[in-house]
């Protein structure tokens, strides 16, 4: 049986990968327009229709 740090070093070497150019730009978008939404969502729905 193997112990854990014999394979430390193989399971970071599959992990390990380089980070895709423009990501942060995408979620930071991506949570901007969430944002938005939700404001506009509550803002124009909070009336109940009375």
């Amino acid at each position: 049986m193997m112990s854990k740090d014999e394979n430390k070093n193989d399971d970071w070497e599959i992990l390990g990968h380089e980070p895709v150019p423009g990501y942060k730009t995408a979620l930071y978008l991506a949570v901007l327009f969430a944002v938005i939404y939700l404001i506009f969502a509550f803002s124009m729905g909070g009336s109940g229709g009375h």
